[in-house]
């Protein structure tokens, strides 16, 4: 999986924000406002070429205090997310 081309993460009113720069990422229907977890992640796979749950598992528990386990579920409903909402690919 990668981060869709023209996503960029923004900080808005103390909100994490995700931006869509260009023409073929336009939808002003909706926001995707990230948590600090989520942010941390974004920032860390935005510039690989591709990543894994593995690689979110390994950001996550490096980061906090988390079991891989409970690193593994948010890291596979964080990555579901981003498909469904077109954030990644």
């Amino acid at each position: 999986m990668k981060i869709k081309q023209g996503i960029e993460l923004r900080n808005v009113c103390g909100e994490n924000v995700l931006i869509a720069q260009g023409i073929q990422n336009l939808d002003m229907s909706h926001l995707i406002v990230l948590n600090e977890s989520a942010a941390l992640v974004f920032n860390a796979v935005r510039t690989m070429d591709a990543f894994t749950a593995d690689d979110v598992v390994n950001i996550l528990t490096a980061e906090y205090d988390v079991t891989p386990e409970a690193a593994r579920t948010d890291a596979t409903r964080l990555m579901d997310e981003w498909l469904s909402q077109k954030v990644a690919e």
